[in-house]
């Protein structure tokens, strides 16, 4: 059963951006209070209107929306050295503008995707953030192990039915850039 819907109070833009262990500490926070914490994660390199609708969707689906975006280390490592074209900072800063987020943070891992640890690692990073739900898209290829991995760490998935599946890699590959 979910908790009575409680209005979140807005938060300006320059405090919305949260290093990971704070991020722990808001969403714990924000939990006690009842609130229904989302938490949406990505790249979010070239932001599209697939990323647009996938937050809008994420955010109605809680009281706070949470975006955990991998870093650039990690970028590097699972989309190649060319990548990502946006750095970490000039993510955060572009997502704390978007009136749907209300809170994003960089994670301090770097799991490489092909990797079998990552498995563990998104576990991880699922038990240290605990929030209510994981957003993903309906239409994710990883979508079971996502499922899995979220049940592990006991916590729910909300399925997002957007109808974009752009992706940056894609628009970036489009314009010649990779």
């Amino acid at each position: 059963m979910l908790p009575e819907f409680r209005e979140a109070e807005p938060v300006l833009p320059q405090n919305k951006v949260l290093v990971y262990e704070n991020a722990m500490a808001k969403i714990c926070e924000s939990r006690e209070r009842g609130l229904r914490v989302i938490l949406a994660q990505g790249v979010f390199d070239i932001v599209h209107m697939g990323h647009i609708e996938y937050f809008r969707e994420a955010r109605r689906a809680g009281d706070l929306l949470f975006v955990g975006i991998e870093n650039d280390n990690s970028v590097r490592m699972n989309k190649g050295e060319k990548r990502p074209f946006n750095n970490l900072d000039d993510r955060l800063d572009l997502l704390s503008e978007l009136e749907t987020v209300d809170y994003v943070f960089g994670f301090n891992n770097e799991p490489i995707y092909s990797d079998s640890k990552a498995f563990d690692m998104y576990i991880g990073r699922y038990k240290d953030l605990n929030p209510n739900f994981i957003a993903v898209s309906s239409w994710d290829p990883n979508l079971d192990l996502k499922r899995r991995q979220a049940e592990e760490a006991g916590v729910g998935i909300v399925l997002i039915n957007h109808g974009r599946s752009n992706s940056s890699t894609r628009l970036l590959e489009f314009i010649g850039y990779e």
